[in-house]
């Protein structure tokens, strides 16, 4: 019992040594960015540049990753948790590899890639890129949790005449729903918060992604400019991340929590 309450008293102050020293930059963060000016800040950072612009760039970037790796995902998942075909292991495998791979090295070909087809300044020169590095990560996560649905529930679909696409989309899919909003969350992360491809495929400042906007001021020079401005785009960076994380934070845990009780 002693032992019990001393394990406890310790987890207990590690957890919060290590929210401190999360929550304490943010703090640092957000004063700096009403130091010296206040909200005056904050209207500095729109009279240097149009960030609607930059936002609607982030929305569309990030919603079309999302469709895609959501959509793709879902059928590899599937496919590879519940169906037999020849290969199968191989090819799964051969998938897993694109994790071992860093993404920094391949931002030359994929910029390449992106020329070849008149993607860059646009949209899409962001959106295909994102969604095939976050399609390997997503998809060993999505299959094992497919993985711990019961084959059963397939062998009733098809005595009921259900096809196999049936079978996906109305019995196993709004089971593994609870896996498919962990990884739409993660992905939403990792696409809004990519630094390297935003500044090199989309070389128009107006239209760059909301996460290269920090670095945009760290180059400005103008007399408005001081280091309170700067921490002030850096919170507006960060308000569409905290609202996104109010609203999905009760998904994020029960997508977890869903998946550690069926495994």
């Amino acid at each position: 019992m002693r032992n019990s309450k001393k394990y406890t008293v310790i987890s207990e102050i590690l957890c919060l040594f290590f929210l401190l020293l999360f929550v304490y930059p943010l703090v640092l963060m957000v004063g700096k960015a009403f130091d010296n000016g206040g909200i005056e800040n904050f209207a500095r950072v729109f009279r240097f540049f149009d960030l609607w612009k930059n936002l609607w760039t982030s929305i569309l970037t990030v919603g079309g990753t999302l469709l895609i790796v959501g959509f793709c995902t879902s059928l590899a998942a599937f496919s590879f948790s519940k169906l037999r075909f020849r290969g199968k292991n191989i090819l799964y495998y051969v998938f897993l590899t694109g994790l071992m791979i860093p993404a920094s090295s391949l931002i030359f070909p994929l910029y390449q890639i992106v020329r070849l087809f008149h993607f860059n300044n646009t949209p899409l020169a962001l959106i295909f890129p994102y969604a095939a590095l976050n399609c390997c990560f997503n998809l060993l996560i999505l299959k094992n949790y497919y993985d711990t649905l019961p084959s059963e529930l397939m062998d009733a679909g098809r005595i009921d005449g259900a096809n196999t696409w049936q079978i996906f989309c109305l019995v196993m899919q709004p089971i593994a729903r609870p896996g498919l909003v962990f990884v739409l969350i993660q992905t939403f992360l990792s696409a809004w918060n990519e630094l390297q491809m935003g500044m090199i495929f989309i070389t128009d400042n107006d239209i760059q992604p909301l996460s290269v906007i920090p670095l945009r001021f760290l180059e400005t020079r103008s007399p408005g400019f001081t280091s309170n401005v700067l921490y002030a785009a850096l919170v507006i960076c960060l308000v569409p991340i905290g609202i996104f994380y109010v609203f999905a934070s009760r998904k994020l845990v029960s997508g977890l929590s869903a998946g550690a009780v069926k495994g």
